[in-house]
């Protein structure tokens, strides 16, 4: 673009002022009474894109519509138009305008400019003209969105995080929140919640307690991490647990106007540790009701293959939680807070704060993801509560009452094993193989097929003790044989068994481990016969792996008998 100095031809600048107007950063034009520019200087040039030649004499439409053979203007018809009007407001009226323009500016890049336009007065005080200034105003523009766009993150962040999200004043008292908190608080909208307390929702018993905590935080500046709450609620409701956190809110100075947090509904998670606790005390009370000391050491032997993988789960469950991604949005926050007289500048200028909106984005998806994650582990929770329910409940029956069945899908009742084997399967680095031929739904014992699954897997991982010279592996293989009986093979390539040890194999109490009872491929062997099928072993010998079949019976409609 070419720029050059401009001359007028009605309104001569004044000597002493020429030079100053001249080298203004902002641009400066001036018009006579029909709209034609008169002067402009340099820096108008540069914001219009346009040379000065092609601007003196000519209207804003006319230099719009490239009125002369050498013009190629960039003004926008619109713009050109809404300029012409103004001006002719302004030659009526003599009132001030003020506009905004947006403009295509270098390299394509958007350019925002804010034009202010008066009359020029002549003799007798007629309106000879107008005049006016341009201020580039894009990085303010860029600034004012990027101020939006943080205010539209956070506000989805509060409309859609299933946590609680909170922020209170120095006597504790709500002056945001999320949609999910006033939601459970019984509020139709968040500003529902503003004005009041804890002491609204909860009880005494809970909202006495949490007004300390925050008041210690205001007292002292310290946060309060990953503290675990019970919550009792003064409209009767049950009982809930929560996984809090609670920060300082501080203003531009420093000083702590009160307190905001994140709470974590961790009530799943409290009741299946209740549930396992409950099983448990059912173990205990079914062996002394059943008086019979194998059943019980049964029941324990089978339930503890399965509480590993609950450990498991609740451990995932509170480790996921303490090390949760959150706080880094409660950092996120009080960055925000801590500007929040100046974002807009913030945003724009300071080395955090242009990362801010980026770093907000990247977090949103690893919050869902952390929530994803938390559902597995409670729901792989629950599947494990319930197996050991069943095996409750199917040695309760031991002396040979019917059991329930229910339709399975076999190659999720072996994903069921697997899973609950997991940890010592991964711990012991063992490659699964599985070779799973398509089986229709199949009615059966759920609980006694994986209870029997899971001891066979187990014992294939045991197998592996002090064996050193190869990749420890396991397969599974499922299939129909002979189009009537399930057949499932468990091999695995360990130590093997002994020709001789293979008679007494199944029998009570018999074990070839050095904390073994013999208990677990017993019961399993007299389920698999309650069922009407068998469960064999074959090894060729020491250090030459072995293989576990379990058989089942199907009938002629598919149905296992």
């Amino acid at each position: 673009m070419r720029t050059q100095p401009a001359s007028t031809t009605s309104s001569p600048l004044l000597p002493e002022t020429a030079p100053i107007i001249e080298q203004m950063p902002v641009g400066i034009f001036r018009k006579d009474a029909a709209g034609r520019f008169v002067f402009v200087n340099p820096r108008f040039c540069q914001l219009k894109d346009t040379p000065a030649d092609q601007i003196l004499g000519r209207t804003a439409t006319e230099i719009a519509a490239g009125t002369a053979p050498e013009m190629n203007s960039t003004w926008p018809p619109d713009l050109a138009a809404q300029e012409s009007l103004h001006h002719a407001l302004i030659m009526q009226t003599g009132q001030q305008v003020e506009r905004e323009e947006a403009l295509s500016g270098a390299r394509g890049l958007p350019l925002f400019l804010q034009v202010v336009e008066s009359a020029v007065m002549g003799p007798g005080e007629t309106i000879v003209g107008s005049q006016g200034a341009l201020f580039d105003i894009t990085q303010r523009m860029q600034a004012d969105g990027d101020l939006v766009n943080e205010r539209e993150l956070l506000r989805a962040l509060l409309d859609n995080s299933p946590d609680h999200i909170y922020f209170k004043d120095i006597q504790s008292r709500f002056i945001k929140s999320s949609t999910a908190q006033a939601l459970e608080f019984g509020m139709a909208t968040p500003d529902g919640l503003v004005g009041k307390s804890d002491f609204d929702v909860f009880s005494d018993e809970h909202a006495r307690p949490a007004f300390e905590d925050e008041q210690e935080i205001i007292r002292t500046g310290l946060p309060m991490i990953g503290k675990v709450e019970r919550e009792t609620w003064i409209d009767g409701r049950p009982d809930s647990w929560a996984l809090t956190t609670k920060m300082p809110l501080r203003n531009r100075a420093g000083q702590i106007i009160g307190t905001f947090g994140i709470t974590k509904n961790i009530s799943d998670l409290k009741e299946a540790e209740r549930q396992v606790a409950e099983v448990n005390k059912q173990l205990i009370e079914a062996s002394h009701l059943a008086g019979m000391a194998r059943i019980a050491i049964n029941v324990l032997h089978n339930v503890g293959n399965v509480l590993n993988s609950v450990n498991v789960s609740a451990a995932v469950i509170l480790s996921g939680l303490r090390a949760s991604k959150i706080q880094g949005l409660t950092r996120a926050v009080q960055l925000m807070e801590e500007h929040a007289d100046d974002l807009s500048a913030f945003l724009a200028s300071d080395a955090r704060g242009k990362v801010l909106p980026t770093y907000l984005c990247q977090l949103a998806p690893v919050l869902v993801a952390e929530q994803r994650d938390a559902i597995k582990e409670l729901m792989a929770l629950s599947k494990n509560v319930e197996h050991i329910k069943e095996v409750i409940a199917a040695q309760q029956a031991h002396a040979g009452a019917s059991r329930l069945q229910e339709t399975v899908r076999i190659h999720e009742l072996v994903e069921d094993a697997l899973r609950i084997n997991a940890q010592a399967l991964a711990r012991r680095h063992m490659v699964v193989d599985k070779e799973i031929a398509p089986v229709p739904e199949l009615p059966l014992d759920k609980g006694r097929v994986l209870q029997i699954l899971v001891n066979l897997i187990a014992n294939a991982e045991q197998a592996m003790e002090g064996v050193a010279n190869r990749e420890p592996r396991l397969a599974l293989q499922v299939e129909l044989a002979q189009g009537r009986r399930l057949r499932i093979r468990v091999t695995d390539n360990g130590v093997g068994i002994a020709t001789q040890t293979l008679p007494q194999l199944f029998a009570h109490g018999f074990t070839t481990k050095k904390t073994g009872h013999g208990f677990g491929l017993h019961s399993a062997v007299i389920a698999a016969h309650e069922m009407g099928g068998t469960l064999t072993a074959h090894s060729d010998g020491p250090n030459t792996g072995a293989t576990f079949t379990l058989e089942l019976p199907i009938d002629k409609a598919g149905e296992i008998q």
